[in-house]
């Protein structure tokens, strides 16, 4: 997809600002008047207008991303004319067969922005659930859960740090290997969609269970707590023998027997409410995961699978909201089966931590009696030991159980977690004939434009395969790290061209102008020769000896009196 044309309007439809997008190089011009300042006339705002455009935050436009510091200016125009934004993009700038209108409207509710969306379809207003889902679609033919959009269009709109600094790695710092794994792979050509969203799913679950792991074990580990056990075991043992061989007077030897007796219901009741809790909390964690099935707005995954069937499947009749509405049906007696199973052992919990009570209180009430007698102070003092080591045995034992069914649910995890990755590993060959198609274009661009040949490369390590641009010199200055990129950006839309893939065909690029005048000349040239567009804004006192050769490529000149939003 080409960008066209961006146009902004004001409520009552008055044009703000309309800029027209050129194939090849596209400059936006800052323009100083009589020593006056290039800053703060909007030259990097058309970057953001279109990423904005592209599902990004209304904040980008107002708001300093680094100190959140708010331009007061921008923010009362966006208040006050409740501005339209509407980016056309076509799939061919010469010989469109399929123009798209992305429209933008502003409004407030009470003090804080909102947004509308609106996409139409060669004028035709279509349909969408989810509007960043539908761009997805739209710019990559790609309805995947992940990587999701607004985590592959940075690579096309730079303007942050993140972005200008980090060729690859050019979201947030915190974005895992895991979420890497998933837009490299995507961006380039890795086709099992459904194999991505599963991994993702599943790495969640695992980092999940490997996180209730870590708290079971934060204190104790599993061979600590069965050597405790064994040591209260033994304390038992011990305490046991010591209680039965104790001489007792023949008239509490029916109180002795009680005690034994209630004991050894508690005990049992102890055990009949450890297994009820750790049921309910499976059923609890299957209630989470049925609830996690239902399909509301996010239906992605189960389109997927109907498509596939239905493409295998000639006598596929059924509609697909049929086939979501029998689903939701399914799960959901499913759903109430598993609460109903819930609230049934809840009230069995009920009932047994009742008479536990009534069992315990019955115990107190014996020890009490006989610890009065004096020379039974020591069996009752026996008895309380004996409780005591009882209970603490029953928690040793739980924990033990609940961290031996945590770590064989992690294993059974970790062998679909291989599969996965097994299956994914089958479908690398193409990705490596694209990263090689890829690197053509790009080891010949970085040559051109630095004397040093990059590539692109991946390690495949045990968990996800890494991404990395190399070269055989060590490290890259700042100025270069910004040719590299631009090498990297411009490669990629040749890459796409040569494999016929849909992507965006267009690349924009900050804070450029820190590259010198050479190199620049040398990448307006690659950018005028490819089947794409570069744009970027730059100052005219940078490029003025060669401005007129370019002069053609100028989309928009700005100055402190012609500032992006004309106030």
């Amino acid at each position: 997809m080409f960008l066209d044309k961006l146009e902004i309007t004001d409520k009552f439809n008055n044009n703000i600002r309309t800029i027209k997008f050129k194939k090849g190089l596209n400059l936006i011009i800052g323009l100083s008047e009589e020593q006056g300042s290039t800053n703060n006339i909007g030259k990097t705002t058309l970057l953001r207008c279109i990423d904005f455009c592209l599902g990004g935050d209304i904040k980008q436009i107002y708001q300093d991303k680094e100190f959140k510091n708010t331009n007061n200016d921008i923010f009362e125009f966006l208040k006050n004319n409740t501005p339209t934004f509407k980016l056309t993009i076509k799939d061919s700038l010469e010989n469109p067969n399929i123009t798209y209108t992305i429209l933008r409207s502003i409004y407030f509710k009470k003090e804080n922005i909102k947004v509308e969306d609106y996409i139409f379809k060669n004028n035709n207003e279509i349909e969408f659930e989810e509007f960043k889902t539908k761009l997805k679609q739209i710019f990559f033919n790609n309805s995947s859960l992940k990587p999701s959009f607004r985590q592959l269009i940075p690579k096309f709109i730079r303007k942050n740090e993140e972005q200008l600094l980090n060729v690859l790695r050019y979201l947030f710092a915190s974005t895992s290997d895991s979420e890497y794994e998933k837009i490299h792979l995507s961006l380039f050509g890795f086709s099992a969609d459904t194999l991505l969203d599963r991994k993702s799913k599943l790495e969640k679950t695992l980092k999940k269970t490997e996180d209730e792991l870590k708290i079971l074990k934060q204190k104790f580990n599993l061979q600590d707590l069965k050597q405790m056990l064994e040591i209260v075991k033994n304390n038992i043992e011990k305490l046991s023998k010591q209680r039965d061989d104790f001489e007792i007077d023949s008239k509490y030897q029916a109180e002795e027997e009680e005690l034994k007796n209630i004991q050894l219901n508690l005990m049992k009741i102890e055990n009949h409410i450890t297994d009820l809790n750790l049921k309910i909390s499976i059923s609890t964690k299957q209630r989470d995961n049925i609830e996690n099935g239902l399909f509301t707005q996010d239906t992605n995954t189960l389109k997927l699978l109907y498509e596939e069937v239905k493409f295998y499947t000639e006598s596929m009749h059924k509609s697909f909201e049929n086939v979501v509405n029998f689903h939701n049906k399914m799960i959901k007696h499913e759903l109430e089966y598993t609460i109903k199973k819930i609230d049934n052992y809840n009230k069995d919990l009920s009932i047994l931590e009742e008479k536990r009570g009534k069992y315990a209180e019955k115990y107190s009430n014996i020890l009490q009696k006989l610890s009065k007698t004096g020379s039974l102070a020591e069996y009752t003092k026996l008895n309380q030991q004996l409780e005591a080591n009882s209970e603490e045995k029953g928690r040793l034992e739980q924990q033990i159980d609940n961290i031996q069914k945590t770590e064989e649910y992690e294993n059974k995890l970790k062998i679909i977690f291989e599969k996965i990755k097994a299956k994914i590993d089958t479908k690398m060959d193409i990705i490596n004939n694209n990263i090689t198609d890829f690197n053509s274009f790009f080891t010949s661009y970085s040559d051109l434009l630095y004397g040093q040949k990059f590539f692109l490369s991946y390690e495949d390590t045990p968990t996800v395969k890494k991404f990395s641009i190399k070269d055989m010199n060590g490290n890259e200055g700042h100025g270069k790290k910004q040719v590299i990129i631009s090498a990297f950006d411009l490669a990629y839309i040749d890459f796409v061209n040569k494999i016929n893939k849909t992507s965006p065909r267009f690349s924009a690029i900050d804070k450029v102008e820190i590259v010198d005048i050479e190199k620049l000349q040398q990448l307006f040239n690659i950018s005028n020769n490819i089947n794409g567009q570069f744009i970027i804004p730059i100052i005219y006192d940078k490029i003025e000896s060669i401005y007129e050769d370019y002069k053609a490529n100028e989309i928009i000149a700005l100055s402190q009196s012609n500032k992006f939003f004309n106030f």
